[in-house]
């Protein structure tokens, strides 16, 4: 098999050019059942073809994340944020099934609404952009909840990012941040902020950097 991708948790490999297989150490048959649910509801995800334990058989998407696209200039801010919008509002159309949980890293995402699913990772690293159209993956993290707290914790995922790092790439980082931060609100954002640092992945620096973003947005 050949490696073609992977993570912190996990490791894709392509079956071919039709298939891959991601190999993870957990077990994924509840993203899995997600992932059929959100299919059959008619929103972009990779098809899944099987699932044994922590391996997660999908159809093979062709193309380049958002984040390439967007580093290549393809693509530039605008557009990339009209992208990844577009996305959110697709999927807090869909409304969460009974099954899937309310609470992530012991922080309750329910509201008085009825809850929607949240992919609560949606960056431009997640999203596939392929002749049919722009793809999300990576369904890890979903739970169900309030759809303003999955976009602020898109742009808390964002705020994460070393703009340094970026070079000319930091201009568009920059304007993903103002498009996230036009659609959420302060209680949403101080929910992504604890579920962020909740996170045992996230290291001492994207901390404080989510820290100054968060207390700026607050005095802002």
């Amino acid at each position: 098999m050949e490696l073609i991708g992977g993570g912190r948790a996990s490791q894709v490999f392509a079956l071919g050019e039709r298939k891959v297989l991601r190999r993870s150490g957990f077990d994924v048959s509840g993203e899995a059942r997600l992932m059929r649910h959100l299919h059959q509801a008619g929103f972009p995800v990779p098809e899944v073809l099987a699932v044994d334990g922590g391996d997660l058989t999908m159809r093979r998407l062709h193309g380049r994340t958002l984040g390439a696209e967007v580093v290549g200039g393809g693509l530039g801010a605008d557009g990339a944020s009209a992208v990844l919008l577009d996305l959110h509002d697709r999927l807090h159309e869909i409304d969460a099934p009974a099954w899937l949980p309310t609470e992530a890293r012991g922080i309750e995402l329910g509201g008085k609404g009825t809850p929607k699913v949240l992919h609560l990772d949606l960056h431009p690293e997640n999203v596939i952009v392929t002749d049919e159209g722009p793809y999300l993956i990576d369904w890890t993290n979903a739970a169900a909840g309030e759809p303003e707290i999955d976009l602020a914790v898109s742009w808390a995922v964002l705020v994460g990012i070393d703009p340094d790092a970026l070079g000319e790439g930091a201009a568009a980082l920059a304007g993903l941040l103002n498009a996230f931060a036009r659609r959420t609100t302060a209680d949403a954002l101080a929910i992504a902020v604890a579920y962020r640092r909740a996170d045992p992945n996230v290291d001492a620096a994207e901390a404080d950097r989510l820290g100054e973003a968060s207390d700026a947005a607050r005095v802002g």
